[in-house]
């Protein structure tokens, strides 16, 4: 029913082989400690059918506040359902290797639904929300996401979005 998307903060979007979608998120965490402005620019590329490789870059990464870098693959295992797995490099390390799933769901004409999670040794993430298409490039995003960290309070939070498509 859902569709899958990137790795651990970018929404999930369907781009399909040779397109390659570049976009922007701003999420406001918050736990009964501490609040963070998430922000992350990411690029990804349709490779193939079944491959959709990506990069994301988030400027303000929570607890730490120091930037990191996911590199990262989704396999299709139907048009709506992927496998994702990748590699987290924080700013002032280690680096992580993250995987999950995701998936997504056409609710409406121009509005898809989206879930994903994903898990490393550190740190569990999902997210859920909609991607509402303006026009057959653009689509702006509303999402709720949860960052849990071992030995650490639950941030979650409420985002926007928009991402372009070429």
């Amino acid at each position: 029913m859902l569709a899958a998307g990137t790795a651990m903060a970018a929404p999930i979007s369907d781009i399909q082989e040779g397109q390659t979608t570049i976009g922007y998120t701003h999420y406001n965490l918050s736990s009964n400690t501490h609040d963070v402005k998430d922000d992350s620019f990411y690029l990804e590329s349709a490779v193939s059918q079944k491959f959709i490789l990506g990069i994301e870059n988030n400027s303000a990464f929570p607890y730490n506040g120091v930037k990191a870098t996911d590199v990262y693959a989704q396999y299709k295992l139907d048009p709506n359902v992927r496998l994702i797995a990748g590699n987290r490099s924080y700013e002032d390390g280690p680096d992580k290797m993250f995987y999950g799933v995701g998936a997504n769901v056409a609710l409406a004409p121009k509005l898809d639904g989206y879930v994903s999670v994903t898990n490393s040794s550190i740190a569990t993430e999902w997210q859920t929300g909609v991607n509402y298409k303006l026009d057959k490039q653009t689509s702006l995003t509303l999402g709720y996401k949860s960052y849990k960290e071992d030995h650490a309070s639950t941030l979650d939070g409420v985002g926007f979005g928009a991402n372009y498509t070429f």
